[in-house]
């Protein structure tokens, strides 16, 4: 298992690398590290929604489900020996009781909590559970009479149009909740009848060229999500019959592949007993190398501080730098021009520091409580005096009913920076300018909801308006617009500018790049 997962996750990283998509790599950084630590799960869960955030940009997506399945493999073997030893009699009713009471929980959290419902072991261990029951009950039972047997022999075919019709039928919404009953069942009962007379489906599946599918489906589950990911993030231009004979095509010669030159040499080879000791430690040296590779590729393609670590100076770059000091402080907003800023101070020979945090509050309240980011980020500040502090926020949502916010901010942060650069706010890409809408037919030119273009046109002239000595304002709005007043969402060579409706990607954040490295040479000699 895990020598094909290695291949993929390599090859992975490297088709990411080679379409230039940061958010993909940063993404693959983050995925292949929690599936290597088999908590990829609860990182799926601080993402967000399985089937909204931005699939094709993960491409190790599906990796969640390897997690709960090892996770499952490590409790479960404890649990039966312990049943084993003290309670064997009654193994079938623990266990029975188990799924139940796990089947309860993933019924109720789907419409309380839908995210731990789908990601989390005790809310899909009834699935896993079900088929232990199987292996504990079904070579106990065989069929006796005529009626029973031929009610035995129509159980697989039922599994199988109950499996079909799940397929069909069962959508995205309230999964897995009861709608999950259904394919389980008919698993079921496509597996139970393991003493009966072979049926209809027992021979279909039987039939070599399926057993040769079934002995593949490892393989082609971890790499159809990649394949199907790239080039739907790379292609979203080409017409959906194109994408799906690449996709198709390429999944076939990557599982063939996986599993003539990896999966099974590398199962032969380590499964054999006097080679366990092997086997174990390439597991090790595998995790080893697959755990840093994806914190390195990560921390390299998506910079963003935690907020625990802000007191102590967020994440600093180019330490011994000589010519000067520079802080990034915001939001989401800020760190998506973190790795551009990072670039930059090893261009200029600047020591960086990024303190900005992906969904927290950078500004100050004008009354109350204060939020922790911005005392945090404050006393560094005043702590590192740098030559450049740059601040950037979500100016729209952060400024709207309370606009002297920024003043506020303004005025104390200019105390303890020789500089302080503020960037306005990019347009709102239209929800037509997704990819998803452009692989579904939308094209060029695209036109800001008016609404979020007044909002954010008025908390950009705050933003601007705020301009003073030290105070310099690097207002974005003609890159990404044309002189229609149309957003501009790539270039002619395809890079998109947008990662998302309200962020840039890294393509776009090198766009402003140039205005940065102008205000700082120009204006500010050191």
């Amino acid at each position: 298992m895990f020598p094909a997962f290695f291949t993929v996750a390599l090859a992975t990283l490297v088709g990411a690398y080679f379409i230039y998509s940061p958010q993909v790599l940063a993404s693959c950084g983050a995925n292949l590290t929690a599936a290597s630590l088999s908590v990829a799960n609860l990182k799926y869960m601080l993402q967000g929604n399985y089937f909204t955030i931005s699939p094709d940009a993960q491409p190790f997506l599906h990796y969640w489900s390897l997690s709960v399945e090892e996770q499952f493999y490590m409790f479960f073997p404890v649990l039966l020996y312990f049943v084993y030893l003290k309670a064997n009699r009654y193994k079938t009713i623990i266990l029975s009781w188990l799924c139940g009471t796990s089947l309860i929980a993933c019924i109720a959290l789907t419409h309380i909590e839908p995210a731990w419902a789908f990601f989390l072991l005790p809310t899909r261990a009834w699935e896993l559970l079900a088929g232990s029951i199987l292996a504990v009950i079904g070579g106990h039972y065989s069929p006796s009479g005529n009626r029973w047997k031929v009610l035995w022999a129509s159980l697989s075919l039922i599994g199988m149009v109950v499996i079909a019709i799940s397929l069909f039928v069962i959508g995205e919404t309230a999964f897995p909740g009861y709608l999950a009953v259904f394919p389980v069942l008919g698993t079921i009962c496509c597996i139970g009848p393991n003493n009966g007379p072979i049926g209809f489906s027992e021979r279909l599946l039987s039939w070599k060229p399926m057993v040769l599918i079934g002995r593949m489906s490892y393989s082609l589950y971890l790499w159809h999500w990649p394949v199907f990911s790239l080039v739907d993030y790379r292609f979203y231009l080409s017409s959906s019959s194109d994408r799906i004979g690449l996709k198709v095509a390429l999944s076939l010669a990557a599982t063939v592949a996986c599993f003539f030159l990896v999966e099974t040499p590398g199962r032969v080879f380590l499964n054999h007993p006097s080679r366990r000791r092997i086997a174990f430690a390439f597991l090790g040296c595998a995790l080893l190398f697959c755990i840093p590779l994806g914190i390195i590729v990560r921390r390299t393609n998506y910079v963003n501080a935690d907020i625990e670590d802000i007191r102590d100076g967020g994440l600093v770059f180019n330490e011994s730098g000589k010519k000067g000091a520079m802080v990034l402080m915001g939001d989401s907003n800020g760190s998506m021009y973190a790795k551009m800023f990072k670039q930059t101070a090893y261009e200029l020979d600047l020591r960086l520091n990024v303190i900005s945090v992906a969904g927290e509050d950078a500004l100050p309240q004008t009354s109350g409580h204060q939020p922790q980011l911005w005392i945090d980020s404050l006393a560094v500040v005043k702590r590192e005096k740098p030559d450049v502090l740059v601040l950037v926020c979500d100016w729209q949502a952060k400024l709207r009913g309370d606009n002297r916010r920024l003043e506020i901010a303004v005025n104390e942060l200019r105390q303890s920076a020789r500089h302080l650069i503020l960037i306005t706010q990019p347009p709102a890409l239209p929800e037509l300018a997704s990819r998803e809408s452009m692989r579904n037919g939308s094209r060029p030119p695209f036109r800001e909801d008016p609404v979020k273009r007044a909002w954010r046109i008025e908390a950009n002239s705050l933003v601007k308006n705020a301009s003073a000595d030290n105070v310099i304002v690097i207002d974005i709005e003609r890159l990404f617009t044309s002189d229609d007043g149309m957003v501009r969402v790539d270039d002619n060579a395809g890079n998109q500018f947008y990662d998302d409706s309200n962020h840039l990607s890294d393509i776009g954040a090198h766009i402003v790049k140039r205005q940065v490295l102008s205000a700082i040479e120009d204006r500010m000699r050191f």
